[in-house]
C-alpha cells in the first residue's frame, strides 16, 4: 500500500510542477504586457484552496491533471468575454503580444527541460548510455562512441545446437572466432553469418587456460551460445557541455520524430497501427513511468521529468484550437485578416475542440485501462 501512496504523491508532485511551470509562464508574460490575470488555478474542478492576491484569484483544484491561467479577454469553456474598454483585456493588447502570452507556457516547459538536461546530463559526467541501434546517429553538438566494459564473454549454452555438441565449457570468454580477434560482442553474429551451416573455429578462455572447438553453425546463423553486450553505446557531449542542455533537446526532438516515422512507416505497409496506439499513453502511463524510473534515483528521475516537460511543449504547441498552438493559429489569422473572429465562432471552436480533446484522453484512458497488463510490462 505505502508503495502506491509514494507513486500517487510523486505522480501529483510532477504533473504539478510541470503544470505550474507552463502556466506561470502565461502568468509571467500576461503581467509583462499589462493584461489583467483574472485567475491561476492548478488543477480542475471544485476548488480546495483559493486566495486572492492584487486582483488574482489563486487556487487549487480538486482533480491535479492539469491545470489554467485566466486572463481577462481570454474565454475559457464555459467563461464569457471581459469588458473590450478594459485596459487590462488581452483583447486590447497587440497581435504579437498575444501570440507572447500563448507561446509563454510552451517556452516555459522547454526552458525547464534545458536547465534540467543540464543538471542531468553534467551529474553523469556529459556521457549518457543510450540504445545500441542509435550508434549510428549522428547527434547535434555531440557524439556517439562505444565503452568497452568486459570481454565478449558467454554464460550459457544452448543444448541441441553445434556450440553444446562441440563440447564448449558452459562459461567462457571468447577470443576469437574464425581466425578473427573478437573485441566486442556484435562482432560474432556478423562473423557467423558468414559460416551458416559450416563449422568455424572458436577460441576460447576459461581463466587462464585457452582451448579451440570446431563448432558447427546451423543454416539460420546459430552458433548456440547466450552472450550480452560487452560495451555501452554513449551520446558523449564532453566537448560541447556549454551547449549541452539545448542540443539534447534538439537530439531528443530529431529521435522522437525518426521513431514516429519508423512507426508510421511500419504501420502503413503492415495495415497494423496497434504499435502507433501502445505509444500513445495519458496519466496511467504516466503513473507506471513514474513508477518505474523511480528506482533509479534522482538523477534518473529529474530527466524523465525533462522529457514529460518537454512532450507537455509538444503537446501544446499542437494546432488544435483549445491548445497554445491552436490560439496562435487564431490570433495569427485574425492578424492576416486584421479583424478578430466572431466571439461566438471563436467560442464554439474553441470549446468543441476541448470536448474532442477530453474525449480524446478518456479513450486514451480506457485503453490504458484495457492494455494495463501490457504497460506494467513494458516496465518490469
Amino acid at each position: 500500500m505505502l508503495p502506491i501512496i509514494v507513486n500517487i504523491i510523486l505522480f501529483i508532485l510532477v504533473i504539478g510542477v510541470l503544470t505550474f511551470i507552463h502556466e506561470l509562464g502565461h502568468f509571467l508574460v500576461a503581467k509583462a504586457i499589462g493584461a489583467k490575470v483574472e485567475e491561476f488555478a492548478l488543477g480542475f474542478g471544485p476548488k480546495l484552496l483559493k486566495k486572492t492576491y492584487k486582483g488574482t484569484e489563486y487556487s487549487i483544484r480538486a482533480l491535479p491533471l492539469g491545470g489554467f491561467v485566466k486572463i481577462m479577454g481570454d474565454g475559457d469553456p464555459g467563461g464569457k468575454k471581459a469588458n473590450i474598454k478594459d485596459k487590462g483585456n488581452l483583447n486590447n493588447k497587440k497581435k504579437i503580444f498575444q501570440v507572447f502570452v500563448m507561446l509563454a507556457g510552451v517556452t516555459m516547459n522547454t526552458i525547464f527541460a534545458i536547465i534540467i538536461y543540464y543538471i542531468t546530463i553534467g551529474a553523469v559526467g556529459w556521457r549518457i548510455p543510450v540504445d545500441y541501434d542509435l550508434e549510428s546517429f549522428n547527434p547535434t553538438g555531440a557524439y556517439i562512441e562505444r565503452e568497452k566494459i568486459s570481454d565478449v564473454t558467454y554464460l550459457e549454452v544452448i543444448d541441441g545446437t553445434g556450440a553444446k555438441e562441440a563440447g564448449i565449457p558452459e562459461e567462457g570468454t571468447i577470443k576469437s572466432i574464425g581466425g578473427v580477434e573478437v573485441l566486442y560482442s556484435d562482432e560474432l553474429d556478423a562473423i557467423v553469418d558468414e559460416y551458416k551451416g559450416k563449422p568455424i573455429d572458436i577460441e576460447i578462455c576459461v581463466e587462464e587456460e585457452c582451448g579451440d572447438y570446431k563448432v558447427n553453425v546451423s543454416d539460420d546463423g546459430v552458433l548456440g551460445i547466450g552472450y550480452n553486450h560487452n560495451y555501452y553505446v554513449i551520446l558523449s557531449y564532453e566537448n560541447g557541455k556549454a551547449f549541452a542542455g539545448f542540443s539534447h533537446i534538439a537530439n531528443t526532438l530529431r529521435l522522437m520524430y525518426i521513431k514516429l516515422s519508423s512507426l508510421f512507416s511500419e504501420a502503413k505497409s503492415t495495415g497494423d497501427y496497434s504499435e502507433i496506439s501502445n505509444s500513445v499513453s495519458g496519466p496511467i502511463g504516466i503513473y507506471y513511468l513514474i513508477d518505474y524510473f523511480k528506482q533509479f534515483g534522482l538523477i534518473t528521475f529529474l530527466s524523465i521529468m525533462a522529457d514529460l516537460s518537454l512532450s507537455l511543449a509538444i503537446i501544446n504547441i499542437l494546432p488544435i484550437p483549445a491548445l497554445d498552438g491552436g490560439r496562435v493559429l487564431i490570433i495569427t489569422i485574425e492578424g492576416i485578416l486584421k479583424k478578430d473572429l466572431n466571439e461566438k465562432v471563436e467560442a464554439a471552436i474553441i470549446n468543441t475542440s476541448f470536448i474532442l480533446l477530453m474525449i480524446l484522453v478518456i479513450f486514451i484512458m480506457i485503453k490504458d485501462i484495457v492494455n494495463i497488463d501490457n504497460i506494467k510490462n513494458m516496465f518490469n
